[in-house]
Protein backbone atom coordinates (compact mmCIF):
# COMPACT_ATOMS: atom_id res chain seq x y z
CA UNK A 1 0.00 0.00 0.00
CA UNK A 2 2.85 2.39 0.81
CA UNK A 3 4.32 1.77 -2.65
CA UNK A 4 1.03 2.64 -4.32
CA UNK A 5 0.30 5.69 -2.13
CA UNK A 6 3.70 7.00 -1.00
CA UNK A 7 2.43 10.53 -0.42
CA UNK A 8 0.08 9.39 2.35
CA UNK A 9 2.73 7.77 4.60
CA UNK A 10 5.52 9.32 6.64
CA UNK A 11 8.97 7.80 6.53
CA UNK A 12 10.79 6.48 9.59
CA UNK A 13 13.23 8.63 11.57
CA UNK A 14 16.13 6.60 10.14
CA UNK A 15 14.98 7.24 6.61
CA UNK A 16 14.59 10.95 7.28
CA UNK A 17 18.14 11.12 8.64
CA UNK A 18 19.35 9.39 5.50
CA UNK A 19 17.50 12.01 3.44
CA UNK A 20 19.57 14.77 5.04
CA UNK A 21 22.76 12.84 4.34
CA UNK A 22 22.15 12.01 0.68
CA UNK A 23 19.45 14.19 -0.93
CA UNK A 24 19.72 17.29 -3.08
CA UNK A 25 18.51 20.46 -1.37
CA UNK A 26 16.55 22.44 -3.93
CA UNK A 27 15.42 26.02 -3.27
CA UNK A 28 12.57 27.97 -4.78
CA UNK A 29 12.93 31.65 -5.77
CA UNK A 30 10.80 32.84 -2.83
CA UNK A 31 13.35 31.43 -0.35
CA UNK A 32 16.11 33.55 -1.87
CA UNK A 33 13.88 36.62 -2.14
CA UNK A 34 12.92 36.32 1.53
CA UNK A 35 16.58 36.80 2.44
CA UNK A 36 15.97 40.51 1.74
CA UNK A 37 13.10 40.52 4.27
CA UNK A 38 15.06 38.95 7.14
CA UNK A 39 17.10 40.74 9.75
CA UNK A 40 20.88 40.66 9.29
CA UNK A 41 21.23 38.00 12.00
CA UNK A 42 18.65 35.65 10.54
CA UNK A 43 19.92 36.10 6.98
CA UNK A 44 23.52 35.35 7.99
CA UNK A 45 22.37 32.23 9.87
CA UNK A 46 20.35 31.00 6.90
CA UNK A 47 23.25 31.57 4.49
CA UNK A 48 25.59 29.79 6.92
CA UNK A 49 23.39 26.68 6.81
CA UNK A 50 23.35 26.80 3.00
CA UNK A 51 27.13 27.16 2.99
CA UNK A 52 27.46 24.01 5.09
CA UNK A 53 25.47 21.92 2.58
CA UNK A 54 26.59 23.76 -0.58
CA UNK A 55 27.98 20.55 -2.15
CA UNK A 56 24.36 19.26 -2.31
CA UNK A 57 22.37 22.42 -3.00
CA UNK A 58 20.79 22.99 -6.40
CA UNK A 59 18.74 25.75 -7.99
CA UNK A 60 16.32 25.16 -10.90
CA UNK A 61 17.06 27.54 -13.75
CA UNK A 62 13.51 28.90 -13.62
CA UNK A 63 13.86 29.64 -9.88
CA UNK A 64 17.17 31.44 -10.45
CA UNK A 65 15.58 33.47 -13.25
CA UNK A 66 12.60 34.45 -11.06
CA UNK A 67 14.93 35.41 -8.20
CA UNK A 68 17.04 37.71 -10.37
CA UNK A 69 14.03 39.25 -12.11
CA UNK A 70 12.12 39.94 -8.87
CA UNK A 71 15.03 40.95 -6.64
CA UNK A 72 14.71 44.70 -7.29
CA UNK A 73 10.96 44.62 -6.63
CA UNK A 74 11.52 43.03 -3.22
CA UNK A 75 14.23 45.59 -2.42
CA UNK A 76 11.78 48.32 -3.38
CA UNK A 77 9.16 46.78 -1.06
CA UNK A 78 11.59 46.97 1.84
CA UNK A 79 12.45 50.58 1.02
CA UNK A 80 8.77 51.49 0.96
CA UNK A 81 8.22 49.83 4.34
CA UNK A 82 10.72 52.33 5.82
CA UNK A 83 8.96 55.22 4.07
CA UNK A 84 5.57 54.07 5.38
CA UNK A 85 6.95 53.77 8.91
CA UNK A 86 8.32 57.32 8.72
CA UNK A 87 4.94 58.56 7.50
CA UNK A 88 3.29 56.89 10.50
CA UNK A 89 5.76 58.55 12.84
CA UNK A 90 5.17 61.96 11.25
CA UNK A 91 1.42 61.44 11.46
CA UNK A 92 1.66 60.55 15.16
CA UNK A 93 3.93 63.55 15.74
CA UNK A 94 1.40 65.80 14.02
CA UNK A 95 -1.47 64.43 16.15
CA UNK A 96 0.47 64.98 19.38
CA UNK A 97 1.55 68.50 18.42
CA UNK A 98 -2.05 69.58 17.76
CA UNK A 99 -2.92 71.60 20.87
CA UNK A 100 -6.54 72.12 19.86
CA UNK A 101 -7.79 68.56 20.22
CA UNK A 102 -7.20 65.40 22.24
CA UNK A 103 -4.87 63.74 23.01
CA UNK A 104 -3.06 66.61 24.74
CA UNK A 105 0.67 66.32 25.51
CA UNK A 106 2.70 68.82 27.51
CA UNK A 107 5.44 70.81 25.76
CA UNK A 108 8.03 69.26 28.06
CA UNK A 109 6.98 65.70 27.16
CA UNK A 110 6.59 66.63 23.49
CA UNK A 111 10.15 67.88 23.40
CA UNK A 112 11.39 64.49 24.63
CA UNK A 113 9.12 62.66 22.16
CA UNK A 114 10.37 64.76 19.23
CA UNK A 115 13.94 63.89 20.13
CA UNK A 116 13.08 60.17 20.06
CA UNK A 117 11.16 60.60 16.81
CA UNK A 118 14.12 62.37 15.21
CA UNK A 119 16.45 59.57 16.27
CA UNK A 120 14.00 57.01 14.93
CA UNK A 121 13.71 58.73 11.55
CA UNK A 122 17.46 59.11 11.32
CA UNK A 123 18.00 55.40 11.98
CA UNK A 124 15.23 54.46 9.55
CA UNK A 125 16.87 56.57 6.83
CA UNK A 126 20.18 54.90 7.53
CA UNK A 127 18.71 51.40 7.34
CA UNK A 128 16.73 52.29 4.24
CA UNK A 129 19.91 53.36 2.48
CA UNK A 130 21.28 49.83 3.00
CA UNK A 131 18.47 48.49 0.81
CA UNK A 132 18.92 51.29 -1.71
CA UNK A 133 22.61 50.41 -2.08
CA UNK A 134 21.67 46.82 -2.87
CA UNK A 135 20.20 47.93 -6.18
CA UNK A 136 23.71 48.28 -7.58
CA UNK A 137 25.89 46.66 -4.91
CA UNK A 138 24.01 43.64 -3.57
CA UNK A 139 25.98 41.57 -1.07
CA UNK A 140 23.06 39.12 -0.73
CA UNK A 141 23.09 38.38 -4.46
CA UNK A 142 26.85 37.88 -4.28
CA UNK A 143 26.50 35.37 -1.40
CA UNK A 144 23.77 33.49 -3.25
CA UNK A 145 25.84 33.34 -6.44
CA UNK A 146 28.84 31.95 -4.52
CA UNK A 147 26.80 29.26 -2.77
CA UNK A 148 25.10 28.16 -6.01
CA UNK A 149 28.17 28.45 -8.23
CA UNK A 150 27.93 25.58 -10.77
CA UNK A 151 24.79 24.43 -8.91
CA UNK A 152 22.15 25.97 -11.20
CA UNK A 153 20.27 23.92 -13.79
CA UNK A 154 20.32 24.60 -17.52
CA UNK A 155 17.36 26.38 -19.15
CA UNK A 156 14.83 24.54 -21.26
CA UNK A 157 14.84 25.38 -24.96
CA UNK A 158 11.75 26.95 -26.52
CA UNK A 159 10.53 23.66 -27.97
CA UNK A 160 10.51 22.07 -24.50
CA UNK A 161 8.74 25.09 -23.00
CA UNK A 162 6.05 25.02 -25.71
CA UNK A 163 5.52 21.34 -24.89
CA UNK A 164 5.29 22.14 -21.16
CA UNK A 165 2.75 24.93 -21.75
CA UNK A 166 0.54 22.56 -23.75
CA UNK A 167 0.85 19.94 -20.99
CA UNK A 168 0.20 22.61 -18.36
CA UNK A 169 -3.07 23.67 -19.95
CA UNK A 170 -4.41 20.14 -19.56
CA UNK A 171 -2.96 19.68 -16.06
CA UNK A 172 -4.53 22.93 -14.86
CA UNK A 173 -7.91 21.90 -16.25
CA UNK A 174 -7.65 18.64 -14.30
CA UNK A 175 -6.33 20.44 -11.15
CA UNK A 176 -3.10 18.43 -11.25
CA UNK A 177 -0.45 20.06 -9.02
CA UNK A 178 1.60 22.11 -8.99
CA UNK A 179 0.63 25.46 -10.50
CA UNK A 180 -3.09 25.13 -11.20
CA UNK A 181 -3.77 27.95 -8.72
CA UNK A 182 -2.04 30.20 -11.26
CA UNK A 183 -4.56 29.15 -13.90
CA UNK A 184 -6.30 32.52 -13.62
CA UNK A 185 -3.15 34.34 -14.74
CA UNK A 186 -3.30 35.58 -18.32
CA UNK A 187 -1.32 33.51 -20.81
CA UNK A 188 -2.60 35.24 -23.94
CA UNK A 189 0.37 37.57 -24.43
CA UNK A 190 2.26 37.49 -27.72
CA UNK A 191 5.47 37.71 -25.69
CA UNK A 192 6.64 34.15 -25.07
CA UNK A 193 8.24 34.97 -21.70
CA UNK A 194 4.86 36.30 -20.51
CA UNK A 195 3.14 33.07 -21.60
CA UNK A 196 5.62 31.09 -19.50
CA UNK A 197 4.79 33.06 -16.31
CA UNK A 198 1.48 31.23 -15.93
CA UNK A 199 3.34 27.91 -15.91
CA UNK A 200 6.33 28.96 -13.77
CA UNK A 201 5.60 26.47 -10.97
CA UNK A 202 5.21 23.60 -13.44
CA UNK A 203 8.50 24.52 -15.14
CA UNK A 204 10.29 24.53 -11.76
CA UNK A 205 8.69 21.21 -10.82
CA UNK A 206 9.70 19.57 -14.10
CA UNK A 207 13.27 20.85 -13.81
CA UNK A 208 13.46 19.43 -10.26
CA UNK A 209 12.28 16.00 -11.43
CA UNK A 210 14.67 15.99 -14.38
CA UNK A 211 17.62 16.85 -12.11
CA UNK A 212 16.64 14.15 -9.61
CA UNK A 213 16.39 11.55 -12.38
CA UNK A 214 19.74 12.60 -13.84
CA UNK A 215 21.56 12.60 -10.48
CA UNK A 216 19.83 9.56 -9.01
CA UNK A 217 19.21 11.47 -5.78
CA UNK A 218 16.13 12.25 -3.72
CA UNK A 219 15.11 15.86 -3.30
CA UNK A 220 14.30 18.15 -0.39
CA UNK A 221 12.49 21.13 -1.87
CA UNK A 222 12.49 24.25 0.31
CA UNK A 223 9.76 26.71 -0.63
CA UNK A 224 7.66 29.36 1.07
CA UNK A 225 4.94 29.05 -1.54
CA UNK A 226 1.74 28.64 0.50
CA UNK A 227 -0.76 27.73 -2.22
CA UNK A 228 -2.82 24.56 -2.09
CA UNK A 229 -1.39 23.36 -5.40
CA UNK A 230 1.80 22.56 -3.45
CA UNK A 231 0.56 21.67 0.03
CA UNK A 232 -2.09 19.35 1.38
CA UNK A 233 -4.17 21.30 3.89
CA UNK A 234 -6.84 20.24 6.35
CA UNK A 235 -8.89 22.66 8.48
CA UNK A 236 -6.40 25.43 7.88
CA UNK A 237 -3.36 23.33 8.85
CA UNK A 238 -0.60 22.27 6.46
CA UNK A 239 -0.26 18.47 6.51
CA UNK A 240 2.61 18.11 4.02
CA UNK A 241 3.33 18.16 0.30
CA UNK A 242 0.46 17.17 -1.98
CA UNK A 243 0.41 13.35 -2.22
CA UNK A 244 0.14 13.69 -6.01
CA UNK A 245 3.53 15.43 -6.06
CA UNK A 246 5.22 12.71 -4.00
CA UNK A 247 3.80 10.01 -6.27
CA UNK A 248 4.65 11.79 -9.52
CA UNK A 249 8.20 12.35 -8.27
CA UNK A 250 8.59 8.68 -7.38
CA UNK A 251 7.07 7.52 -10.68
CA UNK A 252 9.27 9.77 -12.82
CA UNK A 253 12.51 10.02 -10.80
CA UNK A 254 12.25 6.74 -8.86
CA UNK A 255 13.27 8.45 -5.65
CA UNK A 256 12.00 10.20 -2.51
CA UNK A 257 10.61 13.73 -2.35
CA UNK A 258 10.31 15.94 0.72
CA UNK A 259 9.21 19.54 0.96
CA UNK A 260 9.59 22.07 3.77
CA UNK A 261 9.02 25.74 4.40
CA UNK A 262 12.00 27.82 5.49
CA UNK A 263 11.33 27.64 9.25
CA UNK A 264 10.86 23.87 9.23
CA UNK A 265 13.98 23.49 7.10
CA UNK A 266 16.02 25.30 9.79
CA UNK A 267 14.47 23.25 12.59
CA UNK A 268 15.40 20.01 10.80
CA UNK A 269 18.85 21.38 10.01
CA UNK A 270 19.30 21.89 13.74
CA UNK A 271 18.33 18.27 14.36
CA UNK A 272 20.11 16.56 11.46
CA UNK A 273 23.17 18.74 10.88
CA UNK A 274 23.89 19.41 14.56
CA UNK A 275 23.63 23.13 13.95
CA UNK A 276 22.86 25.81 16.50
CA UNK A 277 19.76 27.62 15.22
CA UNK A 278 17.98 29.78 17.78
CA UNK A 279 14.22 29.68 18.31
CA UNK A 280 14.17 33.46 17.77
CA UNK A 281 15.47 33.03 14.21
CA UNK A 282 12.90 30.35 13.42
CA UNK A 283 10.15 32.54 14.86
CA UNK A 284 11.30 35.55 12.81
CA UNK A 285 11.08 33.49 9.63
CA UNK A 286 7.56 32.44 10.58
CA UNK A 287 6.66 36.05 11.31
CA UNK A 288 7.96 37.15 7.89
CA UNK A 289 5.81 34.47 6.28
CA UNK A 290 2.78 35.57 8.32
CA UNK A 291 3.32 39.19 7.31
CA UNK A 292 3.74 38.14 3.70
CA UNK A 293 0.54 36.11 3.92
CA UNK A 294 -1.34 39.09 5.37
CA UNK A 295 0.13 41.37 2.70
CA UNK A 296 -0.92 38.98 -0.06
CA UNK A 297 -4.37 38.67 1.47
CA UNK A 298 -4.68 42.45 1.63
CA UNK A 299 -3.41 42.73 -1.94
CA UNK A 300 -6.07 40.25 -3.09
CA UNK A 301 -8.69 42.21 -1.16
CA UNK A 302 -7.50 45.47 -2.71
CA UNK A 303 -7.56 43.92 -6.18
CA UNK A 304 -11.09 42.69 -5.52
CA UNK A 305 -12.15 46.15 -4.33
CA UNK A 306 -10.48 47.74 -7.35
CA UNK A 307 -12.17 45.28 -9.70
CA UNK A 308 -15.53 45.95 -8.04
CA UNK A 309 -15.03 49.69 -8.32
CA UNK A 310 -14.09 49.35 -11.98
CA UNK A 311 -17.15 47.18 -12.61
CA UNK A 312 -19.38 49.69 -10.82
CA UNK A 313 -17.76 52.55 -12.72
CA UNK A 314 -18.44 50.81 -16.03
CA UNK A 315 -22.05 50.18 -15.00
CA UNK A 316 -22.56 53.83 -14.04
CA UNK A 317 -20.91 54.96 -17.27
CA UNK A 318 -23.22 52.69 -19.25
CA UNK A 319 -26.17 54.06 -17.31
CA UNK A 320 -25.11 57.62 -18.14
CA UNK A 321 -24.68 56.72 -21.82
CA UNK A 322 -28.11 55.07 -21.81
CA UNK A 323 -29.66 58.13 -20.16
CA UNK A 324 -28.05 60.37 -22.79
CA UNK A 325 -29.38 58.16 -25.60
CA UNK A 326 -32.77 58.10 -23.91
CA UNK A 327 -32.86 61.90 -23.73
CA UNK A 328 -31.80 62.13 -27.40
CA UNK A 329 -34.54 59.73 -28.49
CA UNK A 330 -37.13 61.52 -26.35
CA UNK A 331 -36.13 64.82 -27.97
CA UNK A 332 -36.31 63.15 -31.37
CA UNK A 333 -39.77 61.77 -30.54
CA UNK A 334 -40.93 65.21 -29.39
CA UNK A 335 -39.76 66.78 -32.66
CA UNK A 336 -41.31 64.00 -34.75
CA UNK A 337 -44.61 64.26 -32.89
CA UNK A 338 -44.57 68.03 -33.41
CA UNK A 339 -43.86 67.56 -37.12
CA UNK A 340 -46.68 65.01 -37.39
CA UNK A 341 -49.12 67.48 -35.85
CA UNK A 342 -47.98 70.16 -38.28
CA UNK A 343 -48.31 67.82 -41.26
CA UNK A 344 -51.70 66.56 -40.06
CA UNK A 345 -52.95 70.12 -39.74
CA UNK A 346 -51.73 71.02 -43.24
CA UNK A 347 -53.17 67.86 -44.72
CA UNK A 348 -56.55 68.57 -43.09
CA UNK A 349 -56.58 72.05 -44.62
CA UNK A 350 -55.55 70.62 -47.98
CA UNK A 351 -58.33 68.03 -47.89
CA UNK A 352 -60.82 70.83 -47.40
CA UNK A 353 -59.24 72.74 -50.27
CA UNK A 354 -59.29 69.57 -52.40
CA UNK A 355 -63.04 69.31 -51.91
CA UNK A 356 -63.35 72.93 -52.99
CA UNK A 357 -61.30 72.32 -56.16
CA UNK A 358 -63.30 69.22 -56.99
CA UNK A 359 -66.54 71.22 -56.78
CA UNK A 360 -65.11 73.74 -59.24
CA UNK A 361 -64.25 71.01 -61.77
CA UNK A 362 -61.44 68.69 -62.66
CA UNK A 363 -60.09 71.02 -65.37
CA UNK A 364 -59.06 73.56 -62.78
CA UNK A 365 -55.35 74.37 -63.58
CA UNK A 366 -54.44 74.45 -59.85
CA UNK A 367 -55.63 70.91 -59.22
CA UNK A 368 -52.65 68.90 -60.50
CA UNK A 369 -49.91 70.95 -58.68
CA UNK A 370 -52.07 70.82 -55.59
CA UNK A 371 -52.29 67.01 -55.74
CA UNK A 372 -48.53 66.69 -56.24
CA UNK A 373 -47.96 68.80 -53.13
CA UNK A 374 -50.55 66.78 -51.19
CA UNK A 375 -48.86 63.51 -52.23
CA UNK A 376 -45.44 64.82 -51.13
CA UNK A 377 -46.85 65.84 -47.75
CA UNK A 378 -48.49 62.43 -47.33
CA UNK A 379 -45.19 60.68 -48.08
CA UNK A 380 -43.40 62.86 -45.56
CA UNK A 381 -46.13 62.14 -43.03
CA UNK A 382 -45.72 58.39 -43.54
CA UNK A 383 -41.94 58.68 -43.20
CA UNK A 384 -42.21 60.76 -40.01
CA UNK A 385 -44.71 58.30 -38.58
CA UNK A 386 -42.40 55.36 -39.36
CA UNK A 387 -39.44 57.20 -37.77
CA UNK A 388 -41.55 57.93 -34.71
CA UNK A 389 -42.43 54.24 -34.34
CA UNK A 390 -38.74 53.29 -34.67
CA UNK A 391 -37.74 55.93 -32.14
CA UNK A 392 -40.42 54.75 -29.70
CA UNK A 393 -39.22 51.17 -30.06
CA UNK A 394 -35.62 52.20 -29.37
CA UNK A 395 -36.80 54.18 -26.35
CA UNK A 396 -38.53 51.11 -24.97
CA UNK A 397 -35.42 49.00 -25.56
CA UNK A 398 -33.22 51.53 -23.74
CA UNK A 399 -35.71 51.71 -20.87
CA UNK A 400 -35.51 47.92 -20.46
CA UNK A 401 -31.70 48.06 -20.69
CA UNK A 402 -31.57 50.77 -18.03
CA UNK A 403 -33.82 48.72 -15.75
CA UNK A 404 -31.44 45.76 -16.11
CA UNK A 405 -28.43 48.00 -15.41
CA UNK A 406 -30.10 49.44 -12.31
CA UNK A 407 -30.93 45.94 -11.07
CA UNK A 408 -27.29 44.90 -11.60
CA UNK A 409 -26.03 47.99 -9.75
CA UNK A 410 -28.37 47.25 -6.82
CA UNK A 411 -27.25 43.60 -6.79
CA UNK A 412 -23.54 44.49 -6.75
CA UNK A 413 -24.05 47.14 -4.11
CA UNK A 414 -25.78 44.58 -1.91
CA UNK A 415 -22.82 42.18 -2.30
CA UNK A 416 -20.33 44.93 -1.41
CA UNK A 417 -22.42 45.92 1.61
CA UNK A 418 -22.59 42.34 2.84
CA UNK A 419 -18.82 41.72 2.37
CA UNK A 420 -17.62 45.01 3.73
CA UNK A 421 -20.10 47.73 4.72
CA UNK A 422 -17.31 50.34 4.71
CA UNK A 423 -16.66 49.81 1.00
CA UNK A 424 -20.26 50.50 0.12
Amino acid sequence: MKDLFPGHFKESEGKLREVWDTSLFVFDANILLNLYRYSDTTRKEFLRILEKIKDRVWLPHRAADEYLNNRLSVIDQQERSYDETKKSIQSLRSDLENARQHPFVSNRTMSKVNKVFDELCEELDKNRSVHTNRISNDEIKLSVSEIFENRVGQPYDKEKLVELIADGEERYKQKIPPGFKDGAKSGDSDIFAEKCRKYGDLIVWTQVIDQAAASGKGVVLVTDDKKEDWWEKFKGKTVGPRPELVKEFKDRANNTFHMYQADRFLELARENLDEQVSDEIVEEIREVRRRDKLAQKRMIEMELIKRRKNDMSHLFQELERSKSRMMAYEEERRMLQQRMKELESVRTDMRHHQEHLLREGIDNPDFEPFMDHYTALSEEYSKVRSNLEDSSMRCNEIQLHMMELEKEVAHRMKIIEQDNPADS
